[in-house]
């Protein structure tokens, strides 16, 4: 346990140094500064960028926890779609820079094709998850931070909000670009100090090779048929939908300067990849090594904490001050993220579309900066309900987002869709999906939580190309 003050002056003061990083350049005095850093991101800038706000808190412990539970094919389920998604992403972020190249929100361009109601549907979906996305950052961090230190659930909420908010409300997307760059390059320096310790003082390469059939030894099989169908293939539905549901990437595909939002998508998963690999090392050493992590072989720390439980028992006490700072890295690098792309869909989608067409750039920045304050106020909000969970929120935005993965794939590439197969096919699968998913995860359902995924993906298709196929077959009458 690090004790709740140290961890309050650990948390203060990374919050300044983000904030320092952030409001370097001063405030954004133009929309297209705070919305998309003025379409003038960088290659490796951009790169670290996407890595980082694809990086989440738990996914520092999960690589781990996959690793020792289900060995190299639990690493490997977890690790190509996280990588895969953005690899897709990089051609999706290039075609719409190419179609829409002065845009900022992929509703907007939504907008300038379809009626309002396919709009509606997606701001819908894409504003809903960057206020959950938000709240599980503070739900997961406040009862990390509790956990490891004993910091107040309630002060550590309050505390990284006022982190993600300081710097997002001044300069935006640029801000949130420079605290990614940042945060990536202090997630590779714990890495590089931690995980090579973590392995010489567990045993060793003996004790890696011991670990990678999982803890029970049952997994020797990276293709494992069970792996893939109990986790693989809900995992991958649920990634590869990730970047295209959410308007944080799209809004970073804007960002980039003119022809690097390819390259820099594909640079960025490599930068990624790295992350998943190094930290599944822990979890190894747990399946080979029962003292490696003994907290978690007593029975009295869930799998889910084997990353920091081999952390705390191999190394000193600060390598776990080390690993505080990684999370916290991880929550900021999404949090901020989440702030500025719903600040953009609600200036941009709502404000200025529905509420004021006519109203002066100023005036639209200031809506932006507001909703920036907004969002915050409102996932704290939902993070201080009582008995709220990262599961319940993760569940709902992760299944916003695979709604909308196979229509906004197809109108990316197809003329001649009307609006209604885009808007039934993505209120369709939400309708239908999202009860029969919550409830197999509720009732441990593992056949029907599969079944909901694929569904809500084969209906999301099919009514997109079956719209598409009438309006041709009418159009050739």
């Amino acid at each position: 346990m690090i004790t709740p003050l140290t961890t309050l002056v650990l948390v203060t003061t990374f919050g300044a140094a983000m904030f320092a990083t952030g409001a370097i350049q001063g405030r954004a005095d133009t929309l297209e500064r705070f919305l998309v850093a003025k379409r003038s991101v960088g290659l490796i800038s951009g790169a670290l960028s996407v890595a980082a706000s694809w990086i989440w808190a738990p996914a520092l412990f999960i690589a781990a926890q996959k690793a020792y539970q289900q060995g190299l094919p639990g690493l490997i389920w977890f690790t190509v779609p996280n990588v895969g998604c953005l690899i897709l992403f990089a051609f999706l972020a290039a075609r719409i820079r190419r179609v829409f190249p002065h845009g900022y929100t992929l509703p907007q361009y939504i907008a300038a094709r379809f009626d309002s109601r396919t709009h509606r549907i997606y701001i819908f979906t894409f504003l809903s998850l960057q206020v959950c996305a938000l709240g599980v950052q503070l739900i997961a961090g406040a009862a990390l931070l509790n956990a490891m230190s004993g910091l107040p659930y309630v002060a550590g909420v309050l505390i990284l909000a006022g982190i993600f908010t300081s710097y997002s409300v001044i300069d935006g997307l640029r801000a949130s670009v420079r605290t990614d760059v940042f945060q990536m390059i202090v997630i590779f320096f714990g890495m590089a100090v931690l995980i090579p310790l973590a392995f010489h003082n567990g045993g060793g390469l003996a004790t890696l090779k011991a670990g990678l059939s999982g803890v029970s030894g049952n997994f020797g099989n990276p293709f494992d048929p069970y792996v893939a169908y109990t986790f693989g293939i809900t995992v991958t539905i649920g990634l590869m939908s990730g970047p295209v549901g959410d308007q944080q990437h799209w809004q970073r595909a804007f960002a980039f300067r003119e022809g690097q939002a390819f390259r820099g998508y594909l640079l960025g998963a490599l930068i990624f990849a790295v992350v998943p690999l190094a930290m599944s090392i822990p979890g190894f050493m747990a399946a080979g090594n029962p003292q490696a992590a003994p907290g978690v072989y007593a029975g009295t720390l869930s799998a889910q904490q084997v990353g920091p439980e081999v952390i705390r028992t191999l190394l000193p006490p600060w390598g776990m001050l080390i690993f505080m700072v990684m999370i916290l890295c991880g929550l900021a690098s999404t949090g901020d993220s989440a702030l500025c792309a719903g600040g953009s869909l609600i200036a941009v989608d709502i404000y200025q579309r529905y509420m004021a067409p006519d109203a002066p750039e100023e005036h639209i920045l200031r809506i932006s900066r507001l909703s920036v304050l907004g969002i915050s106020a409102l996932s704290v909000a939902i993070a201080l309900i009582p008995g709220i969970s990262v599961l319940s929120l993760f569940l709902f935005y992760g299944t916003l987002r695979s709604s909308t993965l196979m229509p906004t794939l197809v109108l990316l590439f197809r003329k001649n869709i009307p609006p209604w197969g885009i808007f039934w096919g993505v209120a369709l699968a939400i309708l239908l999906g999202l009860p029969a998913y919550l409830f197999g995860q509720m009732t441990g359902n593992t056949g029907l939580r599969v079944g909901a995924n694929i569904g809500i993906v084969l209906i999301s298709l099919t009514l997109p190309c079956l719209a598409a196929a009438l309006r041709t077959r009418s159009g050739a009458r």
